[in-house]
C-alpha cells in the first residue's frame, strides 16, 4: 500500500498547487520517541508465557519522560495477534483511553486490563500479547511503543469446589423443606377442623343413678313394692 504526503505550493499571483508527494513506508511508520522509556508488570502473573482464559488480567504499564518536553500519553492497548503474521488479529482487547500529561523527567504507571477469550484457552496454540501505549510531544509528534510484544499461551483455568453453587444448593434445600412443612401443617388443619365439626350424642352413663339424694324411705318402699 502506497502512502501519499499532501502538501500546497503558494506562488504570488498563481493559484495554489496541490502536490501529492509519495512516502517511503520507512516515513510513515510510526517509532518510539528516544526520550521516553516504557516498561510493564503483570502484578499477579509470575509466569507471563501462559495466561487463564476468561479472567481479567491485569498489567501496569510504566512510562519514564527523559526528554526536555512533555508528553500526553493517550491510550493503552493490545491484542491477540498471529506469531506468523503481525498484521493477522486474533482478537482485540478494549482501548484504554488517559489523555495523562507526563512532564520531563516524571514516571507515571497506568493501569491495563484485558481477558482472554475462553476459545482460545486449551491445545498447543501459541499466540504473540502485543501491549502498546500511544503517546505523542508537545510539537504533535505521534509516537507508539510495546512494552510488551512475547509469544504467550491461554489455558484453562479449573474451578474446582464452587462455595457459591454449594450454598445456592442449600438454600433450595431449605426452601424446599420450609414448603413440605407449610403444606402437611395445612393439610393437617383443613381435616383437623372437619373431625371437630361432627356432632357428638350423650348416651349418658348406664347405672350412673345417684341414690344419695333419694330420702331413703322411699328407698325401702320401692323395694317392698318390688317384693310384692
Amino acid at each position: 500500500k502506497q502512502w501519499y504526503q499532501r502538501r500546497v505550493a503558494i506562488t504570488a499571483g498563481v493559484e495554489p498547487e496541490i502536490i501529492d508527494a509519495p512516502l517511503d513506508e520507512e516515513e510513515f511508520e510510526i517509532k518510539p520517541s528516544p526520550d521516553a522509556k516504557v516498561f510493564y508488570a503483570f502484578p499477579k502473573h509470575d509466569d507471563e508465557t501462559m495466561f487463564p482464559g476468561g479472567k481479567v488480567i491485569k498489567a501496569l504499564i510504566g512510562f519514564q519522560n527523559n526528554g526536555a518536553q512533555s508528553f500526553i500519553v493517550d491510550n493503552v492497548e493490545g491484542g491477540f495477534r498471529y506469531p506468523m503474521d503481525y498484521n493477522y488479529v486474533i482478537q482485540n482487547f478494549t482501548s484504554f483511553r488517559y489523555g495523562r500529561e507526563v512532564g520531563p523527567g516524571v514516571t507515571q504507571t497506568f493501569l491495563y486490563m484485558f481477558v482472554p477469550s475462553e476459545q482460545l484457552a486449551g491445545g498447543s496454540r501459541t499466540f504473540s500479547l502485543v501491549l502498546s501505549i500511544n503517546y505523542r510531544g508537545e510539537d504533535g509528534t505521534i509516537y507508539t511503543d510495546s512494552p510488551f510484544n512475547e509469544t504467550i499461551s491461554v489455558f484453562e483455568i479449573d474451578e474446582g469446589f464452587d462455595t457459591e453453587i454449594f450454598f445456592m444448593y442449600v438454600l433450595l434445600a431449605a426452601l424446599f423443606a420450609l414448603c413440605l412443612f407449610g403444606a402437611r401443617y395445612l393439610f393437617a388443619s383443613a381435616f383437623g377442623s372437619r373431625k371437630s365439626g361432627r356432632k357428638t350424642i350423650e348416651t349418658g352413663t348406664q347405672g350412673g343413678i345417684d341414690y344419695d339424694y333419694i330420702p331413703k324411705e322411699h328407698l325401702k318402699k320401692q323395694k317392698v313394692t318390688k317384693r310384692d
